[in-house]
């Protein structure tokens, strides 16, 4: 009896020690100097605080501006960045509403600077939750064309929510500088999320990008050739690197012009003079 004893106390020590190690794995404080700065100081539309497993989390909105309204885009930024990083995610959510989408960006976990950087793979199940909570917000607002753009990391975060979205509330998937995280624990298998990929994606990197993008393109196109995905489109750009740097316009181009053609939807025209809005099936 005292040997049971024993071994019950030792394996509630164990227990208690991964789910400590677990919950240490984020930096919330960290994350709330970050975003709270952000909040003072960005410019949006509205600055949101939304809730996902009873956290709260940034997320900065932008409403469209033209006269047609397409829509709506979730953005994710990269590994250890925020919901306005300068290089790629800023230009991306502050254009797309000058062409109709309402942009956004959700601040993703970050990790402890004591841990490694593979624990980044455990940040994925509250990613998924943040993910939901941005779905959530623009159902709410009654928009049904959502759309999702996310950068490294943030693309594979998606890709991830995506697996396990049996709803399809998400339509299209515009991915910059996808590549895989092999030294994640858990793992990510990207290829095997892009073979089970059931709604448009684009595949889009640059001729600079890193080496890991570059060398693993012909088999992110053959993942999706072998699940079957005929709306998967891969783009090179040339002369960009992973950031897009001194070539946002292009991007913001190219993934506008693909949203276009992969996630129509309906289209609102918006009469500003008359308070009125006129839809037009595309």
């Amino acid at each position: 009896m005292r040997n049971m004893y024993q071994i019950s106390i030792v394996f509630f020590l164990l227990l208690n020690n991964v789910l400590l190690a677990n919950a240490d794995t984020l930096d919330r404080e960290r994350e709330r100097q970050v975003t709270e700065k952000l909040a003072k100081e960005v410019k949006a539309s509205e600055v949101l605080w939304l809730e996902a497993n009873g956290e709260k989390f940034l997320a900065l909105l932008n409403s469209q501006t033209n006269e047609k309204a397409h829509g709506a885009v979730i953005i994710l930024h990269g590994m250890g960045g925020h919901a306005d990083w300068p290089q790629t995610i800023s230009p991306l959510r502050t254009a797309l509403p000058e062409h109709g989408w309402t942009t956004l960006s959700i601040q993703l976990p970050v990790i402890a600077p004591e841990n490694q950087i593979e624990d980044y793979g455990k940040t994925l199940e509250q990613a998924a939750e943040r993910i939901k909570a941005a779905v959530d917000l623009f159902r709410e607002r009654k928009f049904l064309n959502i759309v999702a753009v996310g950068h490294s990391f943030g693309a594979a975060s998606m890709l991830a929510y995506l697996e396990k979205d049996d709803e399809q509330k998400i339509i299209a998937l515009a991915a910059v500088g996808l590549h895989d995280y092999a030294f994640a624990k858990p793992s990510i298998d990207l290829l095997s999320l892009i073979e089970k990929s059931k709604i448009p994606v684009l595949d889009i990197y640059g001729s600079r990008d890193f080496k890991k993008v570059i060398d693993q393109a012909a088999d992110r196109r053959l993942a999706a050739k072998k699940g079957n995905n005929r709306q998967y489109t891969q783009m090179e750009i040339e002369g960009a690197d992973h950031y897009f740097n001194k070539l946002e316009g292009v991007l913001v181009k190219r993934i506008r012009g693909w949203l276009d053609k992969a996630a129509p939807g309906v289209t609102i025209m918006v009469n500003k003079n008359l308070n009125t809005n006129q839809i037009e099936t595309k």
